[in-house]
């Protein structure tokens, strides 16, 4: 899909915004105002990295490219030198059910792979994944009081708005986005489908 078209169903089924965080790569500033003048529209922009081991952060305040795989502790240091915040993305993907219907042995290997004091935040809701996945990565963010995002990890117009994170206060910038993201005013939620304004806001980690 084009990000006309994310933005275009973001508005029509009754988002404040939307978030683009492409693969390993940075949009530009200004493609990013054109779009948010085009559309008047709230646009924010993330980097989706993909790390050694299999690991996918998404980094923000970090506007940079990334052509070959770090791990995670060079990754930590980039967002900390920028001032930004980073989050384990979908840290159960890839995982067999019978690892996931465990949730201590789900636990151990996603912790396995990184060092949890090392990020700031866990997707806890993900669009593309079914509730047995969600719910160890609650579980997770909630034994490491660690806050929760939500994201609809979309690639077609038809995903947008499966999850999102919700703000305590209006954001319509990328410096007020990190600014609240940093500050902790935020939680997780599902969001029903096109039914403008019902969330169904999960307790907050």
């Amino acid at each position: 899909m084009s990000a006309e078209e994310a933005i275009q169903t973001a508005r029509e089924i009754g988002l404040d915004g939307i978030c683009f965080t492409e693969h390993d790569r940075a949009w530009q500033p200004s493609e990013i105002r054109v779009l948010r003048e085009k559309y008047e529209f709230p646009v924010f922009t993330g980097v989706e990295v993909m790390l050694q081991g299999g690991i996918e952060m998404l980094a923000f305040g970090l506007n940079v490219d990334f052509t070959s795989l770090l791990h995670l502790r060079e990754l930590r240091r980039m967002v900390t030198a920028a001032d930004g915040f980073m989050i384990y993305a979908h840290p159960f993907r890839g995982l067999p059910e019978s690892t996931i219907s465990d949730p201590d042995a789900a636990m151990r290997t996603a912790l396995g792979k990184v060092d949890i004091a090392a990020i700031d935040a866990v997707e806890a809701h993900n669009g593309r994944h079914r509730e047995t996945y969600n719910q160890p990565a609650l579980q997770m963010a909630a034994r490491h009081n660690l806050r929760t995002t939500g994201g609809s990890d979309a690639h077609s117009p038809d995903e947008i708005g499966t999850c999102v994170t919700v703000f305590e206060t209006t954001v319509t910038t990328d410096g007020e986005l990190l600014q609240e993201l940093k500050a902790g005013r935020f939680s997780s939620a599902p969001f029903r489908f096109r039914e403008r304004w019902s969330w169904q806001q999960a307790p907050k980690s």
